[in-house]
């Protein structure tokens, strides 16, 4: 009699519950094996016993090299490392300095390994990229606005919303980096067009009507508004009037500096290159048009750009640009009076248009 109710217990134990206490260890299954282990050394297969540091100039253009990744964080990291090394390197103010080092690769290579990145998918790549280029000095770059420029324009007619709203950024550090070389060799029609299709006003024909225009929607106020921005500063570095040296009268009034001849204007030298380049004497018959008529120089300094844009080739982007902007005035807000500012500057430009 006992002999089976002790059988009969032991068949109940594997269903019964475990009581677990507070504080103790759940107990552990019969069938547990203990799988953890300790080292006490750890090998690796290939490793470096360099005692000496890779050189700067190996580092520069190793991480040239990785701008190319396919990943956008060794793209970021490598702009970030050239942001924290490259501008003392390049420095040529200060040639003691400590940071200064020979052999570094060419502004040629550099700038043509940097330019590509304004394109980049990755808009945490394309902010380091804007603040690398803040940091480089000017003197490297000037030789280079024509070739930075182009990426820029290629930026603004991107199918991407993200790199265009991006590209006005790099070209407001443009102007601030070159100013007015920006519009040589076609600048200024190129900046013009480009924002008028980053502002949206679309459809512009060659006369002074038939324009169609798209204004932004409002909820677009925050990529429109940057926009904006830089088409007034591009009006104002292009459309400015160049100071008159000491002694000299303003350019409103048309007096001879003091104690010059009065034909003074007539016979100085001229501020700028190309000067006989609307004559067409060393052109190519590509210059001509169909028709016989010599087409009109690319703008190259204040009263040129006026008559591009008020009777030129640019006359159809004046007229988007002065719809657009008088639209987007009328709608008010903070957008209103931005677009309002750089309507008064399409203005003035207009009226002295007529007398250019």
């Amino acid at each position: 009699m006992g002999a089976s109710a002790k059988r009969k217990r032991e068949k109940q134990k594997d269903f019964r519950k475990p009581k677990l206490k507070v504080g103790k260890a759940k107990a552990k299954a019969d069938n547990f094996t203990n799988t953890s282990f300790k080292s006490k050394a750890i090998t690796l297969a290939a490793q470096s016993l360099h005692t000496t540091a890779p050189s700067p100039t190996y580092l520069f253009t190793h991480h040239l090299s990785l701008l190319t990744h396919h990943s956008a964080t060794t793209r970021k990291e490598s702009l970030s490392y050239l942001k924290t090394h490259l501008p003392a390197a390049l420095s040529i103010t200060t040639p003691t300095t400590p940071n200064a080092i020979s052999n570094l690769p060419t502004t040629s290579s550099l700038i043509s390994s940097l330019l590509p990145l304004i394109l980049d998918p990755s808009a945490s790549v394309r902010a380091q990229l804007l603040t690398l280029l803040a940091h480089l000095p000017h003197t490297h770059l000037v030789l280079h606005t024509r070739k930075i420029l182009l990426f820029i324009n290629s930026a603004m007619t991107h199918i991407s919303s993200d790199i265009r709203a991006d590209s006005t950024k790099f070209l407001d550090w443009l102007l601030r980096a070159s100013g007015e070389e920006v519009f040589s060799a076609g600048g200024w029609g190129v900046c013009l067009r480009g924002l008028c299709g980053c502002l949206g006003f679309g459809g512009a024909t060659g006369g002074s009507g038939g324009s169609s225009v798209i204004v932004p929607k409002v909820q677009d106020g925050r990529v429109a508004l940057p926009h904006l921005a830089v088409l007034a500063k591009v009006l104002e570095v292009g459309l400015a009037k160049p100071v008159g040296g000491e002694g000299e009268v303003g350019m409103g009034d048309k007096r001879r500096p003091d104690g010059l001849h009065v034909s003074y204007e007539a016979h100085k030298l001229p501020s700028r290159s190309n000067v006989y380049v609307s004559l067409g004497l060393f052109d190519t018959l590509g210059s001509v048009s169909k028709e016989g008529v010599l087409r009109e120089a690319e703008p190259e300094d204040r009263d040129s750009r006026i008559r591009y844009l008020i009777g030129g080739a640019g006359r159809g982007v004046f007229d988007s640009l002065t719809l657009g902007l008088g639209r987007l005035k009328k709608g008010g807000g903070e957008m209103g009076r931005a677009a309002g500012k750089v309507l008064v500057a399409l203005e003035a430009a207009d009226r002295e248009g007529v007398a250019v």
